[in-house]
């Protein structure tokens, strides 16, 4: 089965028909793509989890373009306890569209305004297993943000903008430990040029896309409401302000990076071939 993960390739993959614009905008906001740090860089805690969100759709079997895949997309926000037949979203699998379509038709009232359900989304808090100590920020798969209720504290104290957080459901923390995980709103768009995409299927929207391994950010479509997000086009990367770094720093280390990226404006679309 294929991830709709929306990584990105390996630099000697990526087409050199889409290289970096050098004219990055000056003079305003900076921004990050928030980041694990590679395995082989020293850690400051040894926290770790092994936990999932309570119910996800399947992954789905396509008939028209015979794909097989499931999104990662995460909304823990949003709860399903009160769906009928929510037992069926509890087991992680793949059905055929049909049956994926039936399942999507139902969360789809429960999804935030202008959200769309896609194949694997998951929803409702993490539940599981934690074990060791956590810093400040923790970034799990690099797309999933998780702070500590001191952390979470300070940044809203601070007036961080955008915090959604949602208390993480976890057995084996230290007494008194809490983690929330971040629900990061949609905002913003990577730079055309740093994303080509081939055509989307129909039936089940499954399209190919490749990102560059170092993505920047619109600056026409920047989001001025909020200090993290993430793009509509590369939704398994997370994007923060200068603001967001300095509030975390403040805090002491965190087992994350943050590499500046670049604001361009808007150009071309690129594609697939």
């Amino acid at each position: 089965m294929r991830w709709r993960s929306q990584r990105s390739l390996c630099p000697g993959c990526w087409s050199s028909r889409a290289r970096r614009p050098a004219d990055v905008l000056e003079g305003q906001m900076r921004f990050y793509q928030l980041q694990r740090p590679a395995p082989s860089t020293p850690r400051h805690w040894s926290g770790s989890i092994s936990a999932e969100h309570v119910w996800s759709l399947p992954g789905v079997e396509c008939p028209t373009c015979h794909e097989t895949w499931s999104g990662q997309f995460t909304l823990p926000s949003v709860d399903l306890s009160s769906l009928p037949g929510r037992d069926l979203l509890v087991e992680p699998r793949v059905e055929p569209h049909a049956e994926y379509a039936r399942l999507a038709s139902r969360v789809q009232p429960f999804l935030p305004t202008g959200v769309s359900p896609e194949p694997g989304m998951q929803f409702g808090p993490l539940r599981g297993t934690a074990h060791g100590t956590f810093g400040p920020l923790s970034a799990r798969y690099g797309w999933e943000a998780l702070v500590t209720q001191e952390a979470l504290r300070h940044l809203q104290a601070v007036g961080i903008r955008g915090l959604a957080p949602v208390r993480a459901e976890l057995q084996g923390l230290d007494a008194g430990v809490v983690l929330y995980e971040l629900e990061i709103p949609l905002r913003g768009l990577l730079h055309r040029d740093a994303v080509l995409t081939g055509p989307r299927c129909p039936t089940c929207g499954w399209y190919e896309v490749r990102i560059s391994p170092e993505p920047w950010l619109d600056g026409a479509a920047l989001p001025h409401d909020v200090d993290l997000f993430r793009p509509a086009n590369g939704t398994t990367y997370t994007f923060v302000t200068e603001r967001f770094v300095e509030a975390l720093e403040a805090l002491g280390p965190s087992d994350v990076t943050f590499r500046e990226a670049g604001v361009v404006p808007a150009s071309r679309m690129g594609s697939v071939h």
